[in-house]
């Protein structure tokens, strides 16, 4: 027993647990730069973005899972957000292996990466709440959350966009009449197909509200997804201004907490 716990404790004293926070915030973020990254070479380096997406995915379930916040052990709440984190990368994987003709295998994944990464989102606020004060890393993993959200919020319209074909239109400017975003090549029936690019370029363009207009969801659920990307965006910076803030405020900032 006592060597099962001898790592952990190495991170129990206050400045272990900050050393491995900050090198969470850091590596969530250059992840998430460069699954963004990869997205501008889509025909290139897709590949290398859906490893991202998985490693992602891995490195959030494991720190968010308890130990950033100090305990030994995993608490009921700890363990089932491992487990909705391990499900997720299953579904992940699922949906990227299953045939786009199997339209409902994207349905699980949907439901997954909801609930995954809201409550990945809301348990880092939680643990950036803890930082004394706003360091390069604190804001490094706050740019992180929000971009997390983006490309999460990507990945939901892709998964509509194979469940329910011709979700998301687009405008040209040869031919403004809208038409189909969801496929890069012709005659093949496989989700890698869609176009990742676009459809993330989207996610983000509502997840800011910026609203260029050149897309434009056209079936009710994608609707609905692009109004709570509009709504949550602004929400998140919100939340997280509030929270650095308060570490800029010197000692009375630094005794608050989230």
């Amino acid at each position: 027993m006592a060597r099962v716990i001898r790592p952990l404790a190495a991170h129990a004293t206050p400045e272990g647990l900050a050393r491995r926070r900050h090198r969470f915030y850091r590596r969530l973020l250059v992840f998430c730069l460069l699954v963004m990254l990869s997205l501008a070479f889509p025909e290139t380096l897709r590949l290398c973005g859906t490893v991202g997406y998985f490693l992602i995915t891995a490195l959030t379930t494991v720190e968010l899972s308890g130990f950033l916040a100090g305990r030994f052990g995993r608490s009921w709440s700890d363990r089932l957000f491992l487990a909705l984190g391990s499900a997720n990368l299953v579904s992940q994987l699922v949906w990227l292996l299953t045939p786009e003709s199997q339209r409902l295998s994207g349905v699980p994944l949907l439901l997954l990466t909801t609930l995954f990464i809201s409550w990945s989102l809301i348990r880092l606020v939680r643990v950036l709440g803890r930082e004394p004060r706003a360091t390069r890393a604190v804001v490094s993993g706050a740019v992180a959350g929000y971009l997390l959200l983006g490309l999460s919020g990507g990945l939901v319209l892709s998964v509509l966009e194979t469940i329910q074909p011709g979700s998301f239109l687009t405008n040209t400017a040869a031919d403004p009449v809208p038409i189909v975003l969801n496929r890069t090549g012709a005659g093949t029936n496989s989700v890698w197909q869609l176009d990742f690019a676009r459809i993330n370029y989207f996610a983000f363009v509502s997840l800011t509200t910026t609203g260029y207009g050149d897309i434009t969801p056209a079936l009710p659920p994608a609707r609905m997804a692009s109004v709570v990307l509009g709504i949550v965006g602004p929400l998140y910076i919100a939340v997280i201004l509030g929270v650095l803030i308060n570490r800029f405020k010197g000692p009375e900032g630094e005794a608050s907490g989230v």
